[in-house]
């Protein structure tokens, strides 16, 4: 959206900015949804009992389709080399790994030729690294299908959903409630994500348990504060039937306290940007890699680990033809699970996701600001990027900008985070070399200096 364009929809009163949303809401559902959709997901709902034997023929299936379409018909594969088709799954193996920094270079050369680009995803990652990724309306249906195989799983497969997610629908100087809009067409209540502080909290409770919801979907930073009040407080008059979390790691205490505040299970997943990887919880608790999606390594210095060993998801998408991604390094990290799962299905098993470990923000106010990555996914002139506070009142926007970098998107930048942070916040952009990186290797996004600490009323 334009800044003009924003400045607009701010200026509307609640009713219209959610009138306006709505509509929003109608070209959503058209792109995300429909026939082809739901025949996707009555697919998957069958698949999901197949055998292994029988996913592993249809992973080698639909792997060797992958190499073909993109040997023959994607330029950045093409002149590798890439097989046309392989034997067997594990011969995935002796094909090179494909970063993200040469997908960046080569965005152009890795979209299919005869393929109608006519959508574009901007994902900024947990790295910090904008991608622009390309797509048709069919990859979209197919990616939306697995998130309502999820929903299925939750045991919300329709029904009044509230979402916490990284846009920005309100002004952030705005003082009091209402801190939501109503997307009437997919009946969900979007909350805003950047104005929980806990002066806030009981207006967020209250409207949550007006609204009545069935599944709460949610960022675990923005979750956790309100599910935490209502423990303390001892309110358990909000009865969902699951929450689903995303983006960010969730620890253990968090899924405890949220679990606990509304009655219910919480279903955490993974499913990237880019759209070559998919792993989500099932009833019994367990993460599974959803193997008609793609293949799924986790490689550490280039070698599998073993189980219970941590290493970086390195995934191999089948639902883009448009933009194939194989062996895709995606920077997060997750540890290796063993055995078969008791609610029976024969997917592969991740014991646990541990790679996305960003700091949250503390404002002077006491907001919590978690999920801080929207702001560079209009941005591809970056090499890295990283948001640090490092005094109370004081954000450091580093940036190592690339060719093309100019004055207009660093000030759209600064403008994105101050949206976000509000008024009381300073934010001043840096420009730097380099980036240092955690002893795992990893570049963390948001960092945290300040011993202000996070708001964690007492239980």
């Amino acid at each position: 959206m334009s800044d003009l364009a924003l400045r607009s929809y701010y200026a509307m009163p609640a009713w219209a900015q959610s009138l306006a949303l709505s509509a929003y809401g109608l070209r959503l559902r058209f792109l995300r949804y429909g026939r082809y959709n739901r025949r996707v997901l009555a697919e998957l709902l069958r698949s999901q009992w197949f055998s292994r034997d029988q996913l592993q023929e249809l992973q080698l299936a639909r792997l060797n389709a992958l190499l073909r379409h993109a040997a023959t018909n994607v330029p950045y594969y093409r002149a590798l080399g890439l097989p046309e088709r392989v034997a067997a799954l594990d011969e995935l193996r002796g094909l090179p790994v494909l970063r993200k920094a040469e997908v960046r270079r080569n965005a152009a050369s890795l979209v299919a030729g005869g393929r109608r680009a006519s959508l574009g995803i901007h994902t900024g990652g947990t790295t910090g690294t904008p991608l622009n990724i390309a797509c048709d309306r069919r990859t979209l249906q197919r990616n939306y299908a697995f998130f309502a195989r999820l929903r299925h799983w939750a045991g919300a497969p329709r029904g009044r959903m509230v979402t916490f997610g990284g846009r920005t629908f309100l002004p952030p100087r705005q003082a009091a409630p209402p801190y939501w809009r109503r997307n009437a067409t997919a009946n969900i209540l979007m909350m805003s994500s950047y104005h929980i502080a806990p002066h806030t909290l009981d207006a967020y409770i209250d409207r949550l348990r007006s609204f009545h919801p069935d599944l709460i979907d949610a960022y675990p930073s923005s979750i956790e504060p309100i599910a935490r009040r209502l423990v303390a407080v001892g309110d358990a008059s909000i009865r969902l039937r699951a929450v689903v979390t995303s983006s960010e790691t969730l620890f253990p205490p968090v899924r405890q306290a949220i679990e606990r505040a509304f009655g219910c299970r919480v279903f955490d997943y993974y499913g990237a940007g880019e759209m070559a990887a998919f792993v989500s919880q099932c009833e019994a608790g367990s993460y599974h890699v959803n193997p008609e999606f793609g293949i799924v390594e986790l490689l550490r210095d280039g070698v599998s680990v073993g189980p219970g060993e941590m290493g970086e998801i390195t995934a191999t998408g089948f639902i883009n033809p448009v933009m194939p991604l194989i062996r895709y390094a995606t920077g997060d990290e997750a540890v290796q699970g063993s055995g078969d799962c008791v609610c029976g299905r024969a997917f592969p098993v991740v014991q646990r996701l541990a790679g996305r470990m960003d700091d949250v923000l503390i404002t002077p106010e006491g907001r919590y600001i978690g999920r801080l990555d929207p702001i560079f996914k209009s941005v591809s002139s970056l090499h890295e990027a990283r948001v640090v506070q490092d005094a109370s009142d004081h954000v450091r926007l580093e940036v190592v900008p690339d060719v093309g970098f100019s004055a207009s998107e660093a000030a759209g930048l600064v403008q994105e985070l101050e949206r976000r942070l509000g008024p009381s916040m300073r934010v001043d952009l840096v420009r730097v070399e380099s980036i240092p990186r955690e002893a795992s290797g990893k570049l963390r996004m948001v960092v945290r200096e300040t011993a202000v600490s996070a708001y964690r009323p007492q239980t």
